[in-house]
């Protein structure tokens, strides 16, 4: 359903759907309860959904007919190319992100993050604190404790600190993607820090979401071996992009990748798969130029044991979430 008017939005709230009908009346329930001065609409594309999650957006659609856009596709086209194609049908000024699988909590969300962006230009883009929900066991943690406010390209080289759901950004920063983006197993990582070329990033403690953490979601159900082979491919290929234009976030990309690689390596030989890590620390030292010998090394030593306060702040944190459980999940107030 294309929109049904000329007016430019400002902002474009996209949301990447995939059999999720258990979900997606609240992920869409709390996007359209937004309460903002200004026109927003909602992007969904729908990834040939089986279970009737395509219907139950359509029905929304209709409800809110001009303010939600619905895409489907005949054949499933896989994350990267329903992605794509969601994005190129956004019209607004800014891009903010709600998976299917997720939802909004605070009705001021899309106010407060406009307001900051229109009043500092310097800043790409503006994220806040989320609820971590582990579905499987009911417990939830809060994402970025001891996260600082102002924060660059260089930061989140080091470390991904940015959870999809919260993230709001300048559609002038990537008015088109890059052909590379369908190269990457997840496209979250490299979308933050193609915005984060053109700004720095604000963080707000304000937690106004919930990430829903899924045993059957994609990063959940690759296992260790493709989470570490994810994390390097995203890796690589920003490195790639970085290479020549900022040398200084290609070369903590370089390292972030070789971690990586030696992570892997580490779990390779821990399970007794010696010709694995061999082989991997040979692609490793072609892609980043370096000693594969120095990285074999390295994942021969072994790590250094936790000391007791890193073990006490495990356990703590552990029972902290365990806590959590008979703790009611926050919900949108309709």
């Amino acid at each position: 359903m294309e929109p049904t008017t000329t007016i430019k939005p400002r902002v474009s709230v996209l949301m990447l759907t995939y059999n999720f009908s258990q979900y997606i009346d609240e992920a869409i329930a709390s996007v359209m309860g937004q309460q903002c001065s200004f026109d927003f609409e909602l992007v969904i594309g729908d990834d040939a959904s089986t279970d009737g999650t395509a219907s139950l957006c359509q029905q929304w659609a209709e409800r809110y007919r001009g303010k939600i856009i619905l895409l489907t596709n005949e054949h499933n086209t896989g994350l990267l190319a329903n992605f794509a194609r969601t994005y190129a049908h956004c019209r607004g000024e800014y891009i903010a992100i709600c998976e299917g699988d997720d939802y909004w909590t605070d009705r001021s969300k899309l106010r407060r993050q406009v307001e900051f962006l229109d009043t500092h230009p310097g800043y790409s883009m503006c994220v806040h604190r989320v609820v971590n929900y582990y579905e499987g066991e009911g417990s939830m943690s809060l994402s970025n404790g001891g996260q600082k406010h102002d924060n660059d390209i260089i930061d989140l080289a080091r470390s991904n600190f940015i959870t999809n759901v919260s993230a709001m950004f300048r559609h002038s920063n990537i008015p088109t993607l890059p052909a590379w983006i369908a190269d990457v197993a997840t496209y979250d990582y490299a979308l933050h820090m193609l915005n984060a070329e053109h700004g720095k990033i604000w963080y707000m403690p304000r937690c106004m979401a919930v990430y829903r953490k899924r045993s059957n979601a994609l990063w959940s159900r690759a296992g260790q071996e493709k989470q570490y082979r994810m994390a390097m491919k995203v890796r690589l290929t920003l490195m790639r992009h970085f290479d020549g234009r900022r040398d200084d976030v290609a070369a903590l990309l370089r390292k972030t990748y070789l971690d990586n690689a030696v992570a892997l390596m580490r779990h390779y030989l821990a399970t007794g798969e010696h010709g694995k890590s061999h082989a991997l620390a040979t692609e490793a030292a072609i892609a980043a130029d370096c000693d594969a010998q120095a990285l074999e090394a390295t994942a021969a030593t072994p790590l250094p044991p936790l000391s007791m306060r890193q073990h006490v702040l495990n356990l703590l944190k552990w029972c902290r979430r365990q806590a959590t459980r008979a703790l009611p999940r926050p919900r949108f107030q309709q």
